[in-house]
C-alpha cells in the first residue's frame, strides 16, 4: 500500500480563508475601478492619458509582484523536495491527503516546479518589460 501523507485541517481552513479574502478583495477592485474610470470621462484627455499610463504600470507591478512570489516560493519548495528525494517535501503540510513519492518520481516533481517557477519569473519580467516599452512609445 502507498504511503500517504494525510491532509492538515488548519491549513486546509487557511487557504479556504485566503482564497475567499482574494475573491472579496478582487470584487472590491473591480468596484473601485468601475469609479475610476467613470470619473475619467470627465477629466482632461492628457491626463486621461497620463492616468492610464500610470495604472497600466501600476497595474502590471501589482499583478506581477505575486506571481515572483509563487515563482520563488516554487524555487525553494521544488529545492526541498530535489534534496529529500521526497514529495511532499518533509515537514510539509498538505491540503488533502497526498500520495508521497520517493527517489527519481519526487525528484522530477522538484524540478518541475524549478522549470515552472524559472518560467513564472520569465513571464512577469517580460510583461513588465512589454508595459514599459509600451508606455514609453505611447509617450513618444
Amino acid at each position: 500500500m502507498a504511503e500517504i501523507q494525510r491532509a492538515d485541517v488548519a491549513t486546509r481552513r487557511r487557504a479556504l480563508l485566503a482564497a475567499a479574502a482574494i475573491a472579496v478583495a478582487g470584487w472590491a477592485a473591480f468596484f473601485v475601478l468601475q469609479d475610476w474610470l467613470a470619473g475619467l470621462h470627465i477629466a482632461d484627455p492628457v491626463e486621461t492619458r497620463h492616468a492610464l499610463e500610470d495604472a497600466m504600470i501600476w497595474g502590471s507591478w501589482a499583478a506581477c509582484l505575486p506571481v515572483v512570489s509563487l515563482a520563488a516560493w516554487m524555487w525553494m519548495y521544488g529545492g526541498r523536495i530535489v534534496r529529500a528525494g521526497r514529495y511532499p517535501a518533509p515537514d510539509s503540510r498538505v491540503v488533502r491527503d497526498t500520495p508521497v513519492l520517493h527517489g527519481d518520481a519526487a525528484r522530477l516533481r522538484g524540478t518541475l516546479l524549478r522549470v515552472l517557477a524559472v518560467f513564472l519569473g520569465l513571464f512577469s519580467a517580460g510583461t513588465l518589460i512589454a508595459v514599459y516599452r509600451l508606455v514609453t512609445r505611447l509617450e513618444g
